[in-house]
């Protein structure tokens, strides 16, 4: 996290709530309450990043937390407040599993607590632990199920019972290390590395057809998956959100180059002005053949922005030809001169 503003607090009659945006799997917000003269009371709210999982309640995060109230006028007058492995859930309703109050605080410009019609905080969480906010009320995994679970994938410290049948018919990639000549084939339990688990329990979800829902938090991971372990359908249903006009077009755009996706390209190019996409093309990010080829067809008329050439590093001198014949013929007088000594000895 980092610094956030909050303008228009001193005159506020009413809590103000600010998005601090992800932390790993989780999405923050900071509450300020002024209500209280010479008080200010904040307080930290956590939920789970993806829409998807919102819905959960057996969830608990651990964070080091930190809130420093900045002086404008003078840091060394800011205020900290700050606590080790505070646990957030959803116990209380609110949601607010921390507060503090910063007591005798003036909010004027005079103090330097609230200048130009803003006040300053600067946030920091350190996430120390994640519980139950991969399981939810979709297919429970965490345990067993009779007749069905004949397999444990193991993510980190978390074991996940599956079906290799179920696996093995919508992932070739589970087919192969299921039934084919990996080692694995003969384990009962398989570590599944470079993977979050969070996103790899909503890919099992997928797999096993529960209700998930793709969003602009989970896409890219999901997308990851379907790469990862050869699930085409999921890779296209990632590719159709993208697709969406009621997301944010340019991260869409760089999440399509970084995976590589033509299609979604080839869309997102053909919605854009001449103008827009001569600056996009200045920027130089690597395309796929298709959204390339699509590319210079529609700007086939404007120029190419010149590159400049790099100067050149400074060539050794060359020695001329004389000095290096003169060079050659003094050792070759000083090897004969040698043989010849040699042959007068003997």
């Amino acid at each position: 996290m980092d610094f956030c503003s909050i303008p228009a607090l001193a005159s506020s009659k009413d809590v103000q709530k600010l998005d601090l945006g992800y932390c790993g799997n989780t999405k923050w917000f900071l509450g300020v309450d002024n209500r209280k003269s010479d008080k200010l009371l904040i307080s930290l709210t956590c939920e789970p990043a993806q829409s998807c999982l919102a819905h959960m309640t057996n969830w608990a995060v651990n964070a080091d937390v930190t809130v420093r109230f900045v002086n404008q006028k003078s840091h060394e007058k800011s205020l900290t407040a700050s606590e080790f492995d505070v646990q957030f859930d959803r116990k209380d309703k609110e949601g607010h599993n921390w507060k503090h109050t910063f007591e005798k605080v003036t909010m004027n410009e005079k103090s330097g607590f609230y200048m130009n019609g803003t006040a300053m905080f600067q946030v920091h969480i350190g996430i120390t632990k994640v519980e139950e906010l991969y399981s939810g009320d979709f297919v429970d995994l965490s345990v067993p199920r009779e007749g069905e679970s004949d397999m444990v994938l193991v993510v980190g410290d978390k074991k996940l019972h599956v079906s290799k049948q179920i696996l093995s018919i919508n992932s070739p990639f589970f087919q192969a290390l299921f039934n084919g000549s990996f080692n694995e084939s003969g384990m009962s339990e398989i570590p599944i590395n470079n993977v979050d688990l969070n996103a790899f329990h909503i890919f099992l979800q997928y797999i096993y057809m529960a209700p998930i829902e793709i969003c602009e938090e989970n896409v890219s991971q999901l997308l990851l998956m379907g790469d990862q372990f050869v699930v085409k359908k999921l890779k296209r249903e990632c590719e159709n959100f993208l697709l969406r006009k009621d997301i944010n077009q340019e991260d869409a755009m760089e999440l399509a180059i970084f995976h590589s996706l033509d299609r979604v390209l080839c869309h997102k190019i053909k919605d854009k002005s001449v103008e827009e996409l001569t600056i996009w093309r200045s920027l130089g990010k690597p395309l796929p053949p298709n959204a390339k080829e699509l590319l210079d067809k529609i700007l086939v008329d404007v120029p190419e922005p010149e590159k400049k050439e790099e100067p050149k590093p400074e060539e050794a001198p060359v020695e001329s030809e004389s000095s290096t014949s003169t060079e050659s013929t003094e050792v070759s007088s000083t090897s004969s001169s040698s043989t010849t000594g040699t042959d007068s000895d003997a």
